[in-house]
């Protein structure tokens, strides 16, 4: 069974390795991708909201499985946490998106906890750029992370990861079951992965142990995100965020070096309203 290539977030990183890794299957794993102390933090950031939360959709039919009956999903992350505003400037998160997307040419797709809880059933396994399936193409247009803030196992709901299914043709072909791994990893690290590798979140066979991660993507900054984060965040919270996070949620606007500028206020940039 092929395996995703693991690295040492705790040395400093062989960039050519990691991509190399990145283009060839689809996604990677860095451990101790963050700090213990900010780990902490957004840990203790976090409870709160996550104890608050019911797991389930709250929309009814195809999402309801998708999403998890068992399942706890947090957005307006950015709102909540200094910690997570901080983890989003990591350069080594940055150089992510802009490799793939272009320096100052993307958006925060989304920013989830996502919190897989006991008894759980495996997700169906997808591509995460079919959120726009009319935008595919040859190139990257959605990169993710997701940062483990629990120890993800084998019963506990990890990942699951089709290594090279990134390079399979067509929009979601059949996945073998020798063809998957998981994404087993100690809290700390993080999966960064294509939106065009299959993946889905894992069955979790405990009856007390909920996985939690921050699930937190890029996309180009010519598509809708997933998450409207001008509703999650409210504007006083946006305008004490540091630029690039006030870019990433869309209170800045979107200037590519060929093309018009999107996301505008009275056809000036968003950030005059801050």
């Amino acid at each position: 069974m092929r395996q995703l290539q693991c690295f040492d977030g705790r040395n400093a990183l062989d960039w050519e390795s990691v991509w190399a890794a990145f283009d060839e299957d689809g996604g990677l794993i860095v451990e101790h991708f963050i700090q213990p102390e900010l780990l902490q933090r957004l840990q203790a950031d976090f409870a709160p909201l996550i104890a608050a939360h019911r797991p389930g959709s709250a929309t009814e039919g195809f999402w309801t499985g998708f999403h998890g009956t068992q399942t706890k999903r947090v957005t307006g992350l950015a709102g909540h946490s200094a910690a997570w505003c901080e983890l989003l400037c990591d350069e080594r998160y940055v150089a992510m998106g802009d490799r793939y997307l272009g320096k100052d040419e993307y958006w925060l797709n989304t920013a989830q906890l996502i919190c897989i809880g006991p008894n759980e059933v495996p997700q169906l396994l997808h591509r995460d750029e079919l959120n726009w399936p009319r935008a595919r193409c040859e190139r990257e247009i959605t990169v993710t992370a997701i940062f483990a803030l629990t120890d993800f196992t084998e019963a506990n709901g990890a990942t699951v990861l089709a290594p090279g299914s990134n390079h399979w043709p067509g929009a979601l072909p059949e996945t073998p079951t020798n063809a998957t791994c998981r994404a087993v990893m100690p809290a700390g690290s993080a999966l960064l992965y294509s939106g065009k590798i299959i993946h889905g979140g894992g069955e979790n066979t405990t009856t007390n142990e909920w996985r939690v991660g921050l699930h937190a993507g890029f996309c180009a900054g010519w598509l809708r995100s997933e998450e409207n984060h001008q509703l999650t965040v409210p504007l006083e919270r946006a305008r004490k965020m540091p630029e690039r996070v006030q870019h990433l949620l869309g209170y800045r606007s979107y200037s590519p070096k060929k093309g018009g500028r999107l996301g505008l206020v009275d056809y000036d940039d968003a950030g005059a309203l801050l």
